[in-house]
């Protein structure tokens, strides 16, 4: 069916030309070409017959996470959302450009095609466009059910629970590993549990309390908005998010990484800590905030969590050379830091920045904060993600990369073209100067109710 909100021709050509400049960049960047025909008959024959070590899965879960992007982008900007003709162009098309770069990788000496990386970008490419299909899906059952601020708070849940899921697996201070650390997840865990010490029980981050409160607060206004108690929810989701913790930091293990039973129990009380203060403040938060004043208020408060994603460890340079340092990196190209690192750690680096800035979008598709101008749609969150990647200038063991700002704006983009895929139209703008506007200009939509 036809989405009167769909992109324009044009619009829809400008974003997936931007997306296939950035998968060119990843792929295409220091190549030393040697067109000698027989090194290119060899590699070739490699091509045909590829291998497959640790190296070649975990670069094949960057292709995977890479090219979800080109279906997502694909399927978001495709005139028909619903049906297999989007997710057929988008594989093929991924397909396609996977293809065309592992050919001409064959005449480089720094690349090693493969069929491998062929087949794992085509299912990227597919897993990227059921995602985007099962996102609007599910969000357009949603549409008409009750919500706190207009917009399903199951956005955040799912959102923001996968991005603390992901932090808790391949934390970004805690990535030390055991000597001798190599070869497969069985021997990798055999070597930490033969490293592991009861004492880490003691060493407590307490500063991880700030981001994963939030998910328990996000995952019980979910539950109320389907139905359930407050105060059963909230024990739901802490049993749920200590037992989440306790896995996630066993799953170290299999990674290479150190278990911190410490770490674990700082995540799995940060969550419960949120469903508690959600079971009681959401009821206090219905009565008290009315109309705008509560979209308004959640939108102020992610900012600000979003910032604090961004500003982690919070601990200020030492000097302005430090900085120097920083700016005198090639921090302005795309993906550049990413191609230095073949671990799990820098696809976990994206998908955590896309994951907390994708319900950022999907807000202010329903609450923009202005209906024209540079505060319209979702350039604010773009804002947030310039302002945050710009602070970390300032702060100690954090790097400037203008592949994360990219990456946040990409998601807000994709969660506010969901919201709007899905039929949900906005209530009114955030700021006063907008506040007697109803609707967005040039439609009309039924009020949907707000409060659970």
């Amino acid at each position: 069916m036809d989405d009167p909100d769909r992109p324009t021709p044009r619009v829809a050509l400008a974003a997936r030309g931007a997306y296939l400049a950035v998968l060119l960049l990843a792929t295409l960047t220091n190549l030393r070409l040697e067109l000698d025909p027989g090194r290119m008959a060899e590699r070739a024959a490699g091509m045909l017959s590829p291998s497959l070590s640790a190296r070649d899965a975990v670069d094949g879960l960057r292709n995977v996470t890479l090219f979800a992007g080109w279906g997502l982008v694909w399927v978001a900007t495709a005139p028909v959302v619903r049906g297999m003709g989007a997710i057929r162009n988008a594989v093929l098309t991924g397909a396609g450009i996977s293809l065309l770069v592992e050919l001409v990788q064959l005449a480089s000496t720094t690349r090693t095609p493969s069929l491998l990386d062929v087949g794992t970008n085509t299912g990227g490419a597919l897993l990227g466009a059921l995602t985007l299909l099962g996102a609007v899906m599910g969000m357009r059952r949603l549409r008409s059910a009750r919500s706190f601020v207009g917009l399903p708070a199951s956005a955040f849940a799912l959102s923001y629970g996968s991005a603390v899921a992901a932090e808790a697996l391949v934390p970004l201070f805690r990535q030390a590993t055991p000597p001798n650390t190599w070869g497969g997840p069985m021997r990798r865990m055999g070597l930490v549990l033969a490293s592991f010490e009861w004492r880490s029980l003691l060493e407590l981050p307490l500063a991880d309390l700030l981001l994963f409160a939030p998910a328990g607060v996000f995952a019980v206004a979910a539950l109320a908005e389907a139905g359930h108690p407050f105060r059963r929810s909230a024990t739901w989701v802490a049993a749920a998010g200590l037992l989440a913790s306790v896995l996630a930091e066993v799953g170290h293990g299999f990674l290479g990484l150190h278990i911190q039973l410490g770490a674990a129990a700082v995540h799995g009380i940060g969550i419960a800590a949120g469903a508690v203060l959600a079971a009681h403040g959401l009821p206090w938060f219905t009565r008290t905030l009315r109309g705008r004043q509560r979209p308004r208020a959640l939108a102020l408060a992610y900012g600000i969590l979003l910032l604090v994603w961004a500003l982690r460890p919070w601990v200020p340079v030492e000097s302005a050379a430090a900085i120097a340092d920083q700016l005198a990196t090639r921090w302005w190209m795309p993906l550049g830091a990413h191609r230095l690192r073949m671990d799990v750690f820098s696809v976990v680096d994206v998908v955590t920045g896309f994951m907390i800035y994708l319900p950022a979008g999907a807000l202010l598709a329903v609450w923009p904060v202005r209906w024209r101008g540079p505060l319209s749609a979702f350039l604010p969150a773009i804002y947030v993600a310039a302002l945050g990647e710009a602070g970390q200038l300032f702060v100690d063991a954090r790097t400037v990369d203008v592949t994360d700002v990219l990456v946040d704006a990409a998601a807000a983009a994709t969660g506010w073209l969901i919201a709007r895929r899905a039929g949900l139209r906005p209530f009114g703008a955030l700021l006063p100067r907008d506040a007697g506007a109803a609707v967005s200009p040039g439609g009309s939509h039924p009020r949907r109710r707000a409060g659970p």
